[in-house]
């Protein structure tokens, strides 16, 4: 319980620190993470689990970019 809250709190720095960054360090790490997702797939690296801090966050984040909202589809 403690180590997925410090986990949590580690996952919650590293979602405000680009918030600080330059705009100049975004643009290379936009650069940088295809490359990276590439070299990956290259060398058929296996995915990890996520842990449960991990998929608290994504839970968190989904209610607050309102994930499931934008990915109905609206019909005319």
């Amino acid at each position: 319980m403690i180590r997925t809250a410090l986990l949590l709190v580690a996952d919650l720095l590293h979602f405000v620190g680009p918030a600080c960054s330059t705009r100049a360090s975004l643009a290379a790490e936009n650069l940088f993470l295809p490359k990276q997702l590439a070299f990956y797939v290259e060398r058929k690296a296996k995915p990890r689990r996520p842990n449960s801090a991990a998929r608290i966050a994504l839970v968190m984040l989904a209610q607050l970019l309102q994930g499931p909202r934008l990915l109905i589809t609206q019909e005319a």
